[in-house]
């Protein structure tokens, strides 16, 4: 019962840093940030979308990275599958990236304790 709260929790980590991936960089990408974030205009946008952007300045990258971890994470119950997360995460980094890496590592140990038993 445990195991499937872990991969339920993971799961939900993955799925909220990838869709952070995603929404964030296509604000970047379409140039609305302005428009969207409140006072956006008071913070250049190099102190606050390098954070959350992440390693990669590609947004085309982080956007892809970002929709692979979100379709490999209804898999994340084979240990296989738990790998896909952790690889986009750490290809595109930032707030959403350390997310799905937090995620995929909690699957894959939920996983691994799993086949054990």
């Amino acid at each position: 019962m445990a195991i499937l709260g872990r991969l339920e929790f993971a799961f939900a980590l993955i799925v909220a840093g990838a869709l952070t991936l995603i929404i964030v960089n296509l604000i970047k990408g379409l140039s609305i940030a302005d428009f969207v974030i409140p006072f956006y205009w008071l913070m250049p946008s190099r102190y606050i979308f390098p954070l959350i952007m992440g390693v990669s300045s590609d947004i085309i990258v982080n956007i892809i990275a970002g929709l692979i971890a979100l379709i490999s994470s209804r898999r994340i119950h084979s240990t296989v599958w738990t790998f896909v997360p952790i690889f986009a995460g750490f290809i595109a980094g930032g707030i959403g990236g350390i997310l799905i890496i937090i995620g995929g590592l909690l699957a894959l140990i939920s996983t691994l304790t799993s086949r054990s038993d």
